[in-house]
């Protein structure tokens, strides 16, 4: 991973920890132990997958439904 891509994903991780922060009313702490211990996070890191070039929203999108339904889900066509 080069250092864009590591400055990228630190910004998303950054604004997911937020977002799960605000949504479930969580400590940073806590939120960054979901990210960090997720399969979407896993993915983000992998340059091949392009997630960190995708916006926060749509990694947060992919958090959220890992969280809820135990996967990944992409929900586009």
């Amino acid at each position: 991973m080069t250092a864009k891509q590591e400055f990228l994903v630190e910004g998303i991780v950054s604004d997911m920890a937020k977002w799960l922060m605000e949504d479930r009313n969580l400590s940073l702490q806590v939120a960054l132990g979901l990210i960090y211990n997720s399969r979407t996070f896993e993915q983000l890191q992998n340059p091949a997958t392009g997630l960190c070039t995708e916006s926060s929203a749509y990694n947060y999108d992919l958090l959220d439904s890992e969280l809820k339904k135990g996967k990944i889900v992409q929900t586009e066509i």
